[in-house]
């Protein structure tokens, strides 16, 4: 992670230096009279607010030694969303406190704040609810467990319930290793109606909500291989997916990534989905691919023209980690597309 870190006084530089010397990936921004030359190390002579604008969206993480008023007035106008500002955290200049001030859960502070106060030796101030509490919350929860927050009102309430020591169910597709707290109950196929919040854990586009106050949590684990004609047009790929994800009630936002062969690899309208639909784009070399073809349904001029005799499974099937088919190739006007669920193993 990109972290960056801001100083002000002669004893706040002194701390930055040590600190930027301890932490991978980060740059260090110091007042010009307190410049010392090293890697990523920045002088600044504007004011703070100015500085915050330039670097606010630059890295994921950004640790300020001074005062916590100076740094809410200087980061106060760029704080726009908990989904996309990074953490900040709060350092007196003598290392004693370490506050995780923004974006505490899904920005990753309050992870930020017990990590730099372990190298320092410092106190980490860390005041969310469910932290605090000994709880766990929504947010906490979807990233452990890398999914995606349907609705991040319905998460609100869900996470006072949990705060509040109410029962909360939870019912998941993947495996959760890890303790949740006793008011949090697994539900298996019959849910408790007398639940106060639920928890869903599926990639099914409809869900049937028996509790009023539901979340659903999305888990990455599908696994979408797509073959295509020479240039085919992006909107005829993506409505080949969306027609595909629809029939078989599944959501978009549960892709991990697509996958494809290297002789597509340039192909835009495949590029074009994965970026629209922010997700990684995996390319398969030719050479994998002819190790398991004759595991899947091929043909002979798509082995005439590309080298091997299909696409979308086996790439699919190569980047499943395992996984299983919950759509074998189904072929559209010149384009083929195949769905995987990934293999537990790696499911987060």
């Amino acid at each position: 992670m990109d972290i960056g870190i801001i100083a002000l006084t002669k004893n706040g530089a002194n701390l930055g230096y040590k600190l930027h010397k301890m932490m991978n990936y980060s740059s260090f921004y110091v007042k010009d009279k307190f410049y010392r030359e090293g890697p990523n190390v920045i002088s600044f002579t504007e004011k703070m607010k100015v500085l915050v604008k330039d670097i606010f969206k630059k890295h994921d993480c950004l640790i300020f030694i001074m005062a916590t008023g100076i740094v809410v007035r200087s980061i106060a106008p760029f704080i726009n969303d908990k989904k996309t500002d990074p953490a900040v955290l709060v350092m007196d200049e003598r290392g004693t406190h370490v506050i995780s001030l923004l974006s505490g859960h899904l920005g990753g502070a309050n992870e930020y704040t017990h990590r730099v106060a372990n190298l320092l030796g410092a106190n980490p101030v860390i005041t969310t609810a469910s932290d605090v509490s000994g709880t766990i919350a929504v947010d906490t929860l979807a990233m452990k467990l890398n999914c995606k927050i349907e609705d991040f009102s319905e998460a609100t309430k869900v996470t006072a319930h949990i705060v509040n020591e109410e029962r909360v169910g939870i019912k998941s597709q993947i495996p959760i290793d890890f303790h949740l707290p006793k008011n949090i109950e697994v539900q298996q196929e019959k849910i408790d109606n007398s639940l106060k919040g639920l928890i869903l854990i599926t990639n099914k586009e409809e869900v049937n909500k028996p509790i009023d106050d539901t979340v659903v949590l999305r888990p990455k684990n599908l696994i979408v291989g797509i073959g295509c004609r020479r240039n085919k047009e992006y909107e005829k790929i993506q409505e080949a997916l969306e027609e595909s994800f629809r029939d078989l009630n599944l959501s978009t936002k549960s892709i991990r990534h697509f996958a494809t062969v290297d002789v597509k690899k340039d192909e835009v309208g495949i590029k074009k989905l994965a970026d629209k639909f922010e997700r990684p784009l995996k390319i398969v070399a030719r050479e994998k691919v002819k190790r398991v073809e004759d595991k899947f349904i091929g043909s002979d001029f798509v082995k005439k023209t590309i080298g091997v005799s299909c696409v979308c499974e086996p790439v699919a099937f190569l980047t499943s980690n395992k996984g299983n088919f919950i759509q074998r190739k189904r072929a559209f006007d010149g384009i083929t597309i195949a769905i995987f669920k990934e293999g537990d193993k790696n499911w987060t």
